[in-house]
């Protein structure tokens, strides 16, 4: 089957944020392994002034890891359907997943080393998120160069 040339100009999604994404998929789980980890550690170690700040804790940590996997998720299907309205929710979702790393950063009760570093690292690639999402939202919106005819046209295969 051949494409025709005029049908990729037609496509705006972006092959560079489908890879930033499944790099930022596997960023969010070595994240939880190295939290889940901490969490082991801190526990056997350090003294809480009560068990339920380090329930809460972890309880907002899967929490945090579940909205990141579906924000994940919510971009690569916005990126590949070009749509402007599920960008928009995951702009509204990675604002929400932000602000959960940034607990883990600066309002946890005891921060390791180790999670201070990998936490970094995800929310620099959440605050990239927010830059592409608003990039792809700009490419969506231009109006397509193909008239209006072609992009209505069936495919058709040439044998």
């Amino acid at each position: 089957m051949a494409v025709v040339s005029s049908e990729l100009t037609n496509v705006r999604s972006s092959i560079i944020f489908e890879i930033f994404l499944t790099i930022n998929r596997w960023a969010v789980l070595l994240w939880l392994l190295i939290e889940s980890l901490s969490f082991v550690y801190k526990n056997a170690t350090i003294i809480y002034p009560n068990q339920g700040l380090i329930a809460g804790e972890i309880i907002l940590m899967i929490c945090v890891f579940f909205f990141d996997l579906f924000r994940l998720l919510l971009g690569s299907i916005s990126n590949r359907t070009e749509s402007i309205l599920l960008s928009a929710i995951t702009i509204v979702l990675t604002v929400v997943v932000f602000f959960g790393y940034l607990y883990f950063v600066l309002w946890q009760l005891f921060v390791i080393r180790a999670e201070l570093i990998m936490t970094i690292i995800t929310l620099v690639f959440t605050a990239s998120d927010i830059v592409f999402l608003i990039l792809c939202i700009v490419f969506f919106a231009r109006p397509s160069p193909l008239p209006t005819l072609y992009r209505q046209m069936p495919y058709q295969a040439s044998f």
